[in-house]
């Protein structure tokens, strides 16, 4: 990310640029996770949570909901699958993240969850702080259980 030093546009303006993206990419590549995300706000305090979030093919993002929060994604490059569940785990709903619907908004309460589709999967999330952790879904195994792997694969269909 450019810090403002040489000709860039100074401290008060940050700047995802390609080199940054490059390091996003290869450490979601590298990742146990399949994940990385670059943060852009100041911290857990700050009014809007923003950050930039790189994913691979075989991460898992665990169903969870916010029940304080709404949420937007908005595709920055690749492709995924937003999917959105009812409160017994079913899959209700699916959007195919793409540049034909790039941008989407999660309301306050909805079970959802990621399915990436593509290498060089790349969001923009953002949503109200106060931070909140994700309240994970019960029926959904938690990451790094030996299910996960039969699981994604469920969500693939």
């Amino acid at each position: 990310m450019n810090n403002g030093k040489g000709n860039g546009p100074g401290p008060d303006i940050q700047v995802v640029d390609a080199v940054a993206i490059a390091e996003l990419l290869g450490k979601a590549e590298s990742s146990e996770r399949k994940r990385t995300h670059l943060l852009l706000h100041g911290g857990h305090h700050d009014p809007v949570q923003r950050l930039v979030i790189a994913l691979e093919p075989g991460t898992y993002v665990r169903p969870h909901r916010h029940s304080q929060q709404w949420e937007i994604l908005a595709l920055l490059r690749g492709g995924c699958d937003l999917l959105k569940f009812d409160a017994q785990g079913q899959v209700t709903g699916r959007v195919a993240m793409s540049n034909k619907s790039p941008v989407v908004q999660i309301a306050i309460g909805t079970w959802h969850g990621l399915y990436v589709r593509e290498k060089g999967t790349m969001l923009l999330e953002v949503k109200p702080c106060p931070y909140r952790p994700n309240e994970f879904a019960d029926w959904a195994p938690p990451e790094g259980d030996a299910a996960v792997a039969q699981y994604l694969e469920s969500l693939a269909r």
